[in-house]
């Protein structure tokens, strides 16, 4: 066989899939799909029974037994159409108040997945020792704090959360629930009827008993396809036969709903069915390799997370179904007032968790008690990072690592696509362009910089590959059908196998591959790389160029014989979450590392970083990358970016200058671009656009303070670092489909990035009647309690910034080259009064690389501004001392000690070099320190007056030097 060249593959390519355009053709939609076109056929002959329809399923009463001391029950749960048939339902009602539902087929023929929820959990929850269920004749139920009850009706089934006697989330309450048991194949029913022609090319259906028939009734009168299924070219055995799972889950009186990324659409969830939807498909959720994806669609991109918030001016509440097999929801509202949805799955158990709230922040910590919170990444992490397909040489990097610097544009990371590999054989460098890649990394680091490489999930088979050798040898590697052998299928190394990541013979293994020095076991290591090298984790959907729907095929066999049809959305978590402790463990002791995956599911924030894909370059993709990311952020994601410039296409000066305003504002912060695009590198751009964005650049450096506290916040709390308008102001109807604005963290900072050509001036929601500063020009916009659109300046180098009155945003306004070069440069502060005088901020600070932090090494400070009797007095609070011993956003810093901090004394000479206040009433008589005074200036403010209301100027206070630490409690005393 001939070498796989890059020419080569795109000479596959040709044949197969084709990569370089979306065809809707290559993915199924539902019609396409047996499972979802059965569950769909289901609700339909509910909707046309109306009240007629009856779930079968019911609890069998007499099985129920309630756990002694636990807020656990379980029973048995019959169908009145196969009453041989068994089924097992368990409810458990944790200590903080969520409700887990579980049921399962009893005694099968064959036994159903129920592994998700263990790769998706960080452990068991702890189940409630103070709630008790009692049984009636009709239900059973257990109340618990905040006036919250769950009810499970015995005769339909139906799992009702309560609060305040009102419905939160209903499951079955429109009678959807159908979990296909397992059968024995037979063949087509006899009668005088020919079977009835496929509905789809390829699919097989075979005639039930009768259309009178109670079954016919509610599965349908055919067999279709239960046991084949056809799509394209491609064949699925489906040898388990029919095992999908149908639930409704409604929520009667949240109008809107959020979540289930990944999807490019809008946050607040279109509806796909009732009258008028946007979406006339289901949201599907099957990890797929889209590229240039459509920039609205419910199609399936490259991560799943099957999680929902409902929300309402009254409260908020969430659900999670631990579900890894392909999903397609329906969203609907019957009413102004309510959301109902449908779930329709292939394989697997219903292991659904209700998250009662109420509160937004509560859903995020109930999630995040489950699958854990986004991991606190190195800090140079929130940098720059350069990336294109490919940098084709050590040369490449240096050169372009010299042209940042000579321009004075800051930059953290380096990246290498494919092409650094020989022969796209991962961890084994082309050395023709990069015969020195220790020595090139070596360059890099020389300035605190970091590179990034990619490392994909297929092995090229080829036995001058050690690891493909190895792992057929320690046999990890996924199966096909048969179950014998290894699978083959073809991507970027031409015939290639798959690291099977469920089996843990795999796992102590790859770990060792990243290891930079050989090993005495004999194993290959990687001993051509550095610890200044991380990882990029690419195409682990995953992404197979000649498989079905460019995926693998669904009766491909893991570990312990399940197969891929039902683990295919976690298969990509398991591959970040073995390379990101790859890098870790190989270092003594570990530093933390920094993995950026395409592939997600539910827990996958424990494990780094994310990119919402092969975007382009477009105005559109520009604008629903914003509501990727928010999506990503609210599902647990918050370490999430779009490709800054989008992946294909040439944008104009303009479109690239708006993308780095764009960009400059996301957690995930990388300019990425196609090989056949034109470089686009910043430094490239003619003026004016270069000034521009090396102002933007440095404008997330100086912000990176803001950033990094955040990311504190959110590793704790799992409060997102981008939050949405319902996140903070969770009782404001208008602003509850408000998706193109939104704020950093609890900083107080409002972003509104420009996402359109031409623009010149945009809107931007206010919902309280609070003051609010222009970042930049300190104009001041002022809110109205029933909310108001304020006109804000947006000319192409300005990009729309405002301080909610009552913050502080502490700032390293110093020029660096890379981030780890700013950790002794002084701070600056933002003290931007509310309408009453008062502000409040904090600033996190670590070493940003070991995990000394969780041993008390860490500055945690609290700034404040009150004013009281014609004097504002400015101060700075340790918050880890006053909170040692008492429990901060859920975590006992019990391990913190002031006196015995060696990074707070590494930083002890670090000042505030000036402080800026904003707002004050009048000028000062005194501004002082201990009782000295300080060194400062005085800017009055513009009245604001008939229709330039909206552009008033707030007065400035510039103090200059006050003289104080970082690390040391103070106060600021000024005199109005």
């Amino acid at each position: 066989m001939r070498p796989w060249t890059l020419l080569g593959v795109l000479s596959l390519l040709a044949a197969v899939p084709d990569a370089l355009a979306v065809k809707q053709a290559d993915f199924k939609t539902c019609s396409q799909a047996g499972f979802c076109r059965r569950g769909r056929a289901l609700s339909a002959r509910a909707t046309e029974a109306g009240k007629s329809w009856n779930s079968p399923y019911s609890v069998d009463v007499p099985s129920i037994s309630i756990a002694p001391n636990k807020a656990v029950f379980t029973a048995g749960v019959k169908s009145s159409l196969y009453p041989e048939i068994q089924f097992g339902l368990e409810l458990r009602v944790h200590d903080d108040g969520v409700v887990r539902v579980r049921m399962d087929e009893v005694n099968g023929l064959r036994k159903r997945y129920d592994e998700a929820a263990s790769w998706a959990l960080i452990s068991e929850p702890v189940v409630s020792e103070e709630i008790q269920w009692v049984a009636g004749k009709k239900d059973i139920r257990a109340k618990y704090g905040n006036g919250n009850e769950v009810v499970v009706a015995f005769e339909p089934l139906k799992v009702s959360l309560l609060r305040g006697g009102k419905e939160q989330v209903v499951l079955n309450g429109n009678g959807l629930l159908h979990m296909e048991h397992f059968r024995t194949k037979t063949p087509a029913a006899t009668g005088t009827e020919e079977p009835e022609p496929a509905a789809e090319e390829g699919s097989e259906q075979v005639v039930l008993e009768t259309p009178a028939n109670p079954r016919a009734w509610f599965e349908g009168d055919k067999e279709d396809d239960w046991w084949e299924e056809r799509f394209s070219s491609w064949t699925d055995s489906k040898p388990k036969g029919p095992e999908s799972l149908s639930i409704d889950i409604s929520f009667p009186n949240h109008a809107t709903i959020y979540g289930i990324p990944q999807h490019a659409t809008d946050l607040a969830l279109p509806t796909t069915t009732g009258e008028s939807p946007t979406f006339s498909e289901p949201f599907r959720l099957w990890n797929s390799d889209v590229f240039e994806y459509i920039a609205s669609s419910p199609m399936s991109l490259y991560g799943s997370i099957p999680i929902l918030h409902a929300h309402s001016a009254d409260s908020t509440v969430g659900i999670f179904h631990a579900v890894g097999s392909e999903t397609w929801i329906d969203v609907s509202h019957p009413t102004d007032k309510s959301t109902q949805t449908h779930w329709i799955s292939e394989s697997g158990i219903l292991d659904i968790f209700l998250m009662p709230g109420p509160t937004t922040d509560e859903v995020f910590a109930q999630y995040a008690r489950l699958t854990g919170t986004q991991v606190l990444p190195p800090q140079w992490s929130l940098g720059y990072h350069q990336c294109r397909w490919n940098y084709i040489s050590t040369d490449d990097i240096r050169t372009v690592q010299k042209r940042f610097d000579e321009e004075d544009m800051p930059v953290d990371v380096f990246w290498l696509d494919i092409e650094y590999s020989e022969d796209h054989k991962y961890f084994m460098w082309e050395e023709r362009g990069f015969p020195d890649p220790v020595e090139m990394t070596n360059d890099v680091a020389a300035v605190e910089r970091k590179m990034v490489v990619i490392v994909d999930p297929h092995l090229k088979r080829a036995d001058n590959y050690p690891v493909y050798k190895e792992a057929s040898e320690r046999g990890v590697l996924v199966k096909p059908a048969s179950g014998d052998g290894e699978y083959e299928g073809w991507c970027w190394s031409g015939s290639s196998s798959w690291i099977d990541f469920f089996n843990p013979g795999a796992w102590a293994w790859w770990k060792d591959l990243f290891k930079p020095t050989k090993l005495a076991s004999g194993t290959w290591s990687w001993t051509k790389s550095t610890t200044d090298i991380h990882i990029w984790n690419d195409m682990n959907e995953p992404s197979v160029f000649n498989g079905p729907e460019i995926s693998m095929p669904r009766d491909n066999v893991h570990f312990n014989g399940w197969e891929h049809r039902d683990v295919h959305n976690i298969n990509g978590m398991l591959f970040s979450n073995h390379t990101w402790q790859a890098v870790r463990e190989r270092t003594n002791p570990p530093e933390r590392p920094f993995v950026l995956t395409r592939s997600f599911f539910a827990g996958s924030q424990r494990f780094g970083a994310m990119w919402t894909g092969d975007n382009l370059g477009t105005w559109e993709h520009m604008a629903v990358g914003i509501k990727m990311v928010l999506a990503n952020s609210i599902a647990g994601m918050s370490f999430s970016g779009s490709d800054v410039g989008g992946f294909f296409g040439n944008p104009e000066p303009e479109m690239l200058v708006r993308w780095y305003q764009v960009g400059i504002f996301n957690p995930f912060f990388r300019a990425h671009a196609h090989l056949d695009t034109k470089r686009r590198e910043p430094f490239l751009l003619d003026e004016p656009y270069k000034g521009m964005i090396k102002d933007l650049l440095r404008l997330r450096y100086t912000m990176l303070p803001v950033w990094y506290t955040a990311f504190r916040e959110t590793s704790v709390a799992g409060v997102p670092v981008l939050r949405p308008h319902y996140v903070v102001f969770p009782k404001d109807t208008k602003g509850f489909t408000v998706d193109d604005q939104y704020f950093i963290g609890s900083s107080g900072l409002l972003v509104k990035p420009i996402t359109d050509k031409g623009v010149t001036q945009t809107k931007v929601y206010l919902p309280e009647s609070q003051v609010y500063y222009d970042y930049f020009s300190h104009l001041v916009y002022r809110g109205s309690s029933k909310g108001r659109e304020v006109k804000v300046n947006a000319e192409l180098h300005q990009v729309p910034v405002l301080i909610r009155g009552g913050s502080i945003i502490p700032t390293r306004e110093r020029p660096r080259r890379s981030s780890p070069l700013m950790r002794n440069d002084p701070f600056t502060l933002r003290v931007a009064l509310s309408k009453t005088g008062s502000a409040s901020g904090e600033l996190y600070l670590d070493d940003g690389v070991s995990y000394s932090h969780e041993s008390g090494e860490f500055v945690w400070r609290r700034f404040g501004a009150t004013t009281e009797k014609k004097v504002v007095t400015l101060t700075s609070r340790d918050l880890g001392a006053e909170n040692k011993d008492a429990a901060v956003d859920g975590v006992a810093l019990v391990a913190y000690n002031p006196t015995k901090n060696a990074f707070a004394e590494s930083i002890a000479a670090v000042r505030v070099e000036k402080i800026v206040v904003l707002g004050l009433a009048g000028k000062p008589s005194s501004v002082k320190l201990d009782g000295k005074e300080l060194v400062w200036e005085f800017t009055p403010g513009v009245a604001a007056s008939g229709k330039e209301k909206e552009s008033a100027v707030a007065s400035v206070l510039s103090i200059k030097d006050p003289r104080v630490r970082v690390v040391e409690d103070w106060a600021i005393q000024i005199a109005l």
